[in-house]
C-alpha cells in the first residue's frame, strides 16, 4: 500500500532495495500465498496491541508510475521483512537477521534481447523460480538506448559514464588507451549507443555486436568506435577537423603501425578489427585509398583462415560489403561470373516450381512472396525512413548501406538455397530459419537490410547450413555487381527476387546479358541461354 500523506518510513527500520524480487528471499511466500496463510496473517495482525502497533507501523512509498504488479511486490517485500523481524523478535531469536543483498538492476530490453528468462524475471522484481546461486551470478550485459518502441524499463536509471557500464562486463575498453578517458570520450560512445543511424533505423543489434566485438581489447575499440564517432560528430558540426579527431586517429594510426612493425604486441584478430574500424572511417570522412588499403589488409588476415574468429569476421565482411569498390570498371571475368549466377539462379526456380518438388516443402513457395517479410526486405523500394525527423540529422550521410546490403542478401540467399539443391530438408530448414531471424528481430515491422544482412553473416543456423567461404564468395560476387551501371545494378537485383519469388521475370537474363555486352570491357562470347 502507499500513504502518502505520511512522514517517510526511517531508513534505519526499512532499508530501501531496488529492483530486488521475492525469490531472492529463500523460504519467503511471494505475492501470490494462499488464502488461508493470509487468513493467518491477519489474525496475528489483529491480536496485536493498539498501541505498539500504531508505534511500530510503517509506510511504504511507491513510485505512482510503475505497474500494479509492480507496486504489489514492492508492498508485499517490506511485509515480509516486518512479518520476519517480529516473529524473531517474538520467539526470542538472537540471530542477527541477514543482510538484504545489494541492489538488483533491471536490464534494458530495447536492443532484441529477450527477458523472459528466470534471471531476468528476478531483475525486474517479478517473481520466479531464480536460486540464490543464480541471484549472485546475474551480471548486467550491454544495453543501447534506442528510438525504438520496444520494450520499456522498470526502473531507469543514470548511466554516468560508459566506464561504469563496461565495469559490470569487467572490460573497459578504456583502461588501455595510452591517456585517461575524457569527458569526451564517453561523449563519443554516447554518440554510437543513441545517436549513430541509417536511413533504415538505428539497426541497435548491429551496433550492439560491433560495439562488443570492439571491446574486446582497447586497441580496436579506439580504431572502430572512438575514431568513427570523433570524424562523424565533427562532419555533424560542419568541420573538417577537430582536436579530438586528429587525438584519435594519430594515436590509431600509430597503434596500427606499431602492431604490424612488432612494437606493439597483439593479436591479429584485434589488428583486423583496427584496420576494418579504420577503413570504414576512412570511406566516410577521409581518404578512399587509404580505406581500401586499410580493409585489404584487414581481408589478408582474416580470409586464409575462414570461421577461425566468427565476431571479428562478420565484422571484416560487413565493411568490405558496404564500402563501394575502389574500381568502377567490371572486367570481363566478372561480367561472365555475373551471368553464370543468374543462370544458376534460374535454373535453381525450375526445380523448385517442379510439381512433384511443392508438396515436399510448401516453405519454399511461400517464403518470398509479396505477403511474407522476406520479400518486405528483398525487394527494390520504395524504402521510407522510419527515424523520426528530428533525429534525421543523425543518418549516416551518402552511405549506401541500404541498397549494398540488400543486393548482398539476395545473393547470400541465393548462393545458400544453391548449395542445398539436393536436399529439400536443408532448404526448408535454412527458410524457416530465416523466417524466425525476421521474425525475432522484428524486421517484419521494422525493415532493415542491414541487420538482416548482419544476421545471414553470423550464421546461427544448424552446423550443416554454415559454410565459412559462403560469405567470402558472395563479397567478392557483390563488388562485381556495384561495378555495373545503376540501371544493370537494379536489373541484376530483380532477376534475383524474381527468381526466389518463383516467378518468371519479364526482362530476362537475355536482356541483361545483351546490356552487358554494350558496357566497356564487355563479356566477348558466352553460351546463349533461353
Amino acid at each position: 500500500m502507499s500513504n502518502n500523506g505520511q512522514p517517510p518510513v526511517d531508513s534505519a527500520r526499512a532499508p530501501p532495495t531496488i529492483g530486488s524480487s521475492t525469490s531472492s528471499t529463500p523460504g519467503v511466500p511471494g505475492p501470490s500465498s494462499s488464502n488461508d496463510s493470509n487468513l493467518k496473517s491477519r489474525r496475528r495482525r489483529r491480536g496485536a496491541d493498539p498501541e505498539s502497533q500504531s508505534k511500530n507501523q510503517s509506510f511504504y512509498f511507491v513510485d505512482s508510475t510503475s505497474s500494479s504488479k509492480e507496486k504489489r511486490a514492492h508492498v508485499m517485500r517490506h511485509h515480509v521483512q516486518e512479518k520476519r523481524k517480529h516473529r524473531k523478535l517474538s520467539h526470542g531469536s538472537l540471530q542477527p537477521e541477514q543482510a538484504p543483498g545489494p541492489p538488483v538492476w533491471p536490464v534494458r530490453t530495447d536492443s532484441g534481447y529477450d527477458t523472459d528468462t528466470p534471471k531476468e524475471a528476478a531483475m525486474t522484481g517479478v517473481p520466479g523460480p531464480a536460486t540464490e546461486q543464480e541471484s549472485s551470478s546475474l551480471k548486467l550485459q550491454i544495453r543501447f538506448s534506442t528510438g525504438m518502441p520496444y520494450a520499456r524499463e522498470t526502473v531507469p536509471f543514470k548511466m554516468e559514464s560508459p566506464g561504469t557500464m563496461l565495469d559490470t562486463s569487467q572490460r573497459d575498453p578504456f583502461s588501455g588507451l595510452h591517456n585517461a578517458p575524457t569527458s569526451q570520450d564517453m561523449e563519443l560512445e554516447a554518440y554510437w549507443t543513441t545517436k549513430l543511424s541509417y536511413w533504415s533505423g538505428q539497426n541497435p543489434y548491429v551496433k550492439n555486436q560491433i560495439f562488443q566485438t570492439a571491446m574486446e581489447h582497447p586497441f580496436p575499440f579506439q580504431a572502430v568506435i572512438l575514431v568513427y564517432c570523433a570524424r562523424w560528430k565533427a562532419q555533424l558540426y560542419g568541420h573538417k577537423d577537430s582536436e579530438e579527431v586528429q587525438r584519435h586517429v594519430g594515436q590509431a594510426r600509430k597503434n596500427i603501425q606499431d602492431a604490424t612493425a612488432g612494437v606493439f604486441k597483439v593479436h591479429d584478430d584485434y589488428l583486423a578489427m583496427a584496420l576494418a574500424g579504420m577503413a570504414l572511417s576512412e570511406e566516410r570522412f577521409g581518404s578512399r585509398q587509404d580505406a581500401h588499403a586499410y580493409l585489404e589488409r584487414a581481408v589478408g588476415i582474416m580470409r586464409p583462415r575462414p570461421g577461425s574468429n566468427p565476431p571479428v569476421e562478420v565484422l571484416v565482411h560487413y565493411v568490405r560489403y558496404i564500402i563501394p569498390p575502389q574500381s568502377p570498371t567490371i572486367t570481363p571475368a566478372n561480367q561472365r561470373w555475373l551471368v553464370t549466377f543468374l543462370r544458376e539462379a534460374q535454373d535453381l526456380m525450375e526445380r523448385h516450381s517442379a510439381p512433384e518438388y511443392q508438396p515436399q516443402s510448401s516453405h519454399r513457395r511461400t517464403a518470398f512472396q509479396m505477403e511474407s517479410p522476406l520479400f518486405s526486405l528483398l525487394s527494390s523500394g520504395p524504402r521510407p525512413s522510419q527515424v523520426p525527423q528530428a533525429s534525421r540529422m543523425y543518418v549516416v550521410r551518402d552511405g549506401q548501406t541500404q541498397e549494398a546490403s540488400r543486393t548482398a542478401a539476395l545473393i547470400y540467399i541465393t548462393a545458400a538455397l544453391w548449395d542445398f539443391k539436393d536436399s529439400i530438408s536443408k532448404t526448408h530448414r535454412f527458410l524457416a530459419y530465416l523466417t524466425a531471424l525476421v521474425e525475432k528481430h522484428q524486421l517484419d515491422r521494422h525493415p532493415a537490410c542491414e541487420t538482416l544482412l548482419w544476421l545471414l553473416l553470423e550464421q546461427s543456423c544448424d552446423a550443416d547450413l554454415r559454410d565459412p567461404e559462403r560469405a567470402w564468395s558472395t563479397g567478392d560476387l557483390l563488388l562485381a555487381q556495384r561495378q555495373l551501371r545503376p540501371d544493370l545494378q537494379f536489373h541484376f537485383n530483380e532477376l534475383l527476387m524474381s527468381f526466389l519469388s518463383l516467378q518468371s521475370p519479364i526482362r530476362g537474363i537475355g536482356v541483361f546479358e545483351a546490356e552487358l555486352k554494350a558496357c566497356p570491357g564487355a563479356i566477348s562470347s558466352s553460351p546463349s541461354h533461353k
